[in-house]
C-alpha cells in the first residue's frame, strides 16, 4: 500500500484536489507505514509493478488507483467492528465563499506624476526581440498601500510537460550526468516544481507579494519549444506550454494578476544551442491575444530596467543578460555548456535566428560578447545615475569566479548594489556580509523545481534545495528569507542599505527592531535522507533520443525529462523505465517500449 501511495503524489497535477490526502505524510500514509514492513526489495518491485500498471489512470485523477490501495488496505488492514454509538444531529458545516480569481488591470496610460499602477511594457511589440534592450519601464507606484511590500523571487522553475497536464522536472541526476548523479527522492524528485508552486501559494495567501522576480531557466530542457526568429508580435504556444507549465502552476488568492519581471536564462536560449524560442519568452510580454494568457509576464528585452516607488523609499532594478558566461569562442568546445556550440546546434543555414541574430554559428559567438558590452557600459551609466534608495541586479548566473565575479566586485563596491538576485546552481542559498561582494547580498535561488536539485531533498522541506525566496522591502532593510518546497524558512538575514565605494553596510537605522530581531538565520540543520527510510526510487535506466518523436514514454511510466537536450523535442522526452533493482545485464528488460 505504502507503494502504490508514490503513485499518488502528483495525479493529473491537481495539488488541492482530494487526492492530496493520500500522499506521503497524510494518515493513510502513516497508518500503512506503521502497519508495513516489506523487504527493501519487495518495497521497490511492489512500488515499480503498481506504478507500471496504474499510471494511466492518474491523468483521470487516479480514481481507479485508490480503489486498488482501498482493496490493499482492506486485505492487509481489515477494518474492525464499529462500536454502536448513538446518532447526534448532523450540523451542516456553511459553504466557504467561492474564490474569484483577480482581475488584471487593463494597459494603462503613465500619469501625470510619471507613474503606473503596474509594470508597463510600450503598448505595441516590438518586430525583434531585441529591439528594446535597455529599455527603462515606467516607474511603477505602491503610494496608496500600506507595508510590509513583499516580493517573491524563484529560478529554474519550469518543467517538462509530459501529456496534456503532467509537468514533470528535467532530470539532471541520472546516470547520464555522472557528476551530478544522486538518488531520486520519492514525492520530491518527481513533483518538485508543484511543491515549490504550492509553497508559494500558502504563503501568498498572507504575505501577498507585489510581484515576482524571475531568474530565468522558465522551460527546460531548452526553453520554448519553437524556432527563434519569429516577430516578437507573433507569439504562439503550440505546446502548450505558457498554458501547463507557467499560468496554471501558478495561480489563487495573492498570485492572480501579480507580474513576474525576468531574465533568460542558458536553457532558454536552449541550453547547448541558440536557436529555440527565447525571443518568444520575450514576445509573451504582449501576448494578450492567447487564450491561456493572463497578461502577468514582463520580459520586454533581454535586459531592462524598472524603478517602484512606495511611500516612504523607491528600489531600481536591473535585469542583465549574463549568458555569455555559457558561450565559448571555439564552437568544439564544452559541447554540453555552449550555447554557440556546433555539436548540438542546427545545420548549415538552420542554424539561425534571422535579422535580430544570431545570423548563423560563426555569429553567435560574436553576438553574445556585443550584447555582453552593450550591456555593462548600460548597466554602470544606470547605476551611476540611480537615485533610488536600494540597487538590486536581477539576472541569472550567479557572481562566481568564471561568471563575471571582478566585474560585480567593482560595480558593487563603486554603486552600491544592495543585492543581487540570481539562480543557475539548483540549489538555495543566501549570502551577505560573507558573500563574495560582501557587503551586498547574493541569493541564489535556483530551486524552482523546474529541474532535479544538486543534492538530495527532504521529503518534508527541511533541506536547501527545492524553494523560493520572499524579501520584505521597507526603507532601512530588506529581509531576505529562503523558503523550501515544503514552507520552512532556511535563511533569514537583514540587509540594510549599501553606500557608494563603502566596504561596510550602514547600520540599522529604522525605527523600533529590525525585523531580523530575535529571529534565527537558519533553520534546522538540513536533513539528507538514507536508504533505510523507504524514499528512493529504484535506479533508472534511460534511452535517448536526438531527434523530435523518435521516442515515446513506456506505457504507464512517467518520464522526468530528457537525456538529450529537450530542446529538440519537449514535448517527447526521452523516456526511462523505473524499475527495482536489477542484476548485471539486466537493463535490457528495461528499454524503452516501441
Amino acid at each position: 500500500v505504502h507503494m502504490a501511495q508514490a503513485c499518488l503524489i502528483c495525479p493529473s497535477q491537481q495539488l488541492r484536489g482530494p487526492t492530496r490526502s493520500l500522499g506521503p505524510g497524510g494518515p493513510a500514509a502513516m497508518q500503512m507505514r506503521a502497519g508495513m514492513a516489506f523487504p527493501r526489495g519487495a518495497r521497490l518491485a511492489m512500488r515499480a509493478v503498481l506504478c507500471v500498471a496504474v499510471a494511466p489512470t492518474l491523468t483521470e485523477g487516479g480514481t481507479i488507483l485508490q480503489s486498488i490501495v482501498a482493496r490493499i488496505q482492506q486485505v492487509f488492514h481489515p477494518a474492525a467492528p464499529a462500536p454502536a454509538v448513538s446518532q447526534a444531529p448532523v450540523v451542516p458545516t456553511p459553504a466557504p465563499a467561492p474564490y474569484i480569481p483577480e482581475e488584471v488591470p487593463p494597459w494603462e496610460p503613465v500619469d501625470a506624476n510619471g507613474c503606473t499602477k503596474r509594470f508597463q511594457a510600450p503598448q505595441q511589440a516590438p518586430l525583434h526581440a531585441t529591439d528594446l534592450n535597455g529599455h527603462a519601464l515606467p516607474d511603477v507606484c505602491y503610494l496608496d498601500k500600506q507595508g510590509p511590500h513583499h516580493v517573491f523571487a524563484i529560478g529554474d522553475w519550469g518543467g517538462i510537460r509530459h501529456g496534456p497536464t503532467a509537468v514533470v522536472p528535467a532530470d539532471h541526476r541520472s546516470f547520464m550526468f555522472k557528476s551530478h548523479h544522486r538518488n531520486f527522492v520519492i514525492g520530491v524528485d518527481n513533483c518538485a516544481q508543484q511543491n515549490v508552486a504550492e509553497a508559494m501559494a500558502q504563503r501568498a495567501l498572507t504575505a501577498r507579494p507585489d510581484y515576482f522576480l524571475n531568474v530565468g531557466d522558465n522551460f527546460y530542457w531548452g526553453g520554448i519549444d519553437v524556432k527563434c526568429g519569429a516577430p516578437a508580435y507573433n507569439v504562439q504556444d503550440p505546446k502548450g506550454q505558457w498554458e501547463v507549465i507557467f499560468e496554471k502552476m501558478y495561480s489563487g488568492q495573492g498570485i492572480d494578476g501579480k507580474q513576474w519581471l525576468g531574465v533568460l536564462g542558458n536553457h532558454d536560449y536552449g541550453g547547448w544551442m541558440f536557436t529555440m524560442g527565447w525571443d518568444q519568452a520575450i514576445g509573451y510580454t504582449w501576448s494578450t491575444h492567447l487564450p491561456a494568457s493572463t497578461s502577468r509576464w514582463m520580459t520586454p528585452a533581454q535586459y531592462y530596467s524598472a524603478k517602484v516607488r512606495y511611500p516612504d523609499f523607491s528600489v531600481e532594478y536591473w535585469f542583465v543578460d549574463t549568458n555569455i558566461f555559457d558561450v565559448w569562442e571555439k564552437a568544439d568546445f564544452m559541447p554540453a555548456h555552449n550555447i554557440c556550440g556546433r555539436k548540438h546546434n542546427l545545420e548549415g543555414a538552420e542554424a539561425t535566428c534571422g535579422d535580430e541574430g544570431p545570423i548563423s554559428l560563426e555569429d553567435c559567438p560574436g553576438w553574445f560578447h556585443k550584447l555582453w558590452e552593450a550591456q555593462k557600459q548600460w548597466l554602470e551609466a544606470g547605476l551611476a545615475a540611480s537615485q533610488a534608495d536600494w540597487q538590486i541586479v536581477v539576472t541569472h548566473f550567479p557572481p562566481e569566479k568564471d561568471w563575471g565575479m571582478e566585474l560585480w566586485k567593482r560595480l558593487s563596491y563603486d554603486y552600491g548594489i544592495d543585492l543581487m538576485i540570481t539562480g543557475h546552481r539548483h540549489w538555495q542559498n543566501f549570502a551577505y556580509q560573507e558573500s563574495l561582494l560582501g557587503p551586498t547580498g547574493v541569493i541564489v535561488t535556483g530551486g524552482g523545481g523546474g529541474i532535479t536539485s544538486e543534492n538530495l531533498p527532504d521529503a518534508n522541506g527541511v533541506d536547501d534545495q527545492y524553494g523560493f525566496a520572499d524579501l520584505t522591502l521597507t526603507r532601512h532593510e530588506i529581509m531576505v528569507e529562503l523558503v523550501s518546497h515544503k514552507g520552512h524558512m532556511r535563511f533569514l538575514d537583514c540587509v540594510t542599505p549599501r553606500g557608494r565605494r563603502q566596504a561596510a553596510p550602514a547600520l540599522f537605522a529604522g525605527p523600533g527592531q529590525s525585523l531580523c530581531a530575535g529571529k534565527p538565520k537558519r533553520g534546522p540543520e538540513a536533513h539528507v535522507p538514507t536508504e533505510e527510510e523507504g524514499v528512493f526510487a529504484p535506479d533508472i535506466t534511460w534511452t535517448t533520443t536526438s531527434t523530435p518523436g523518435a521516442g515515446a514514454a513506456a506505457p504507464g511510466v512517467a518520464a522526468t525529462g530528457a537525456a538529450t537536450n529537450a530542446a529538440a523535442t519537449a514535448e517527447a522526452p526521452a523516456a526511462y523505465q523505473q524499475a527495482p533493482a536489477a542484476p548485471a545485464g539486466a537493463a535490457a528488460a528495461y528499454q524503452q517500449a516501441p
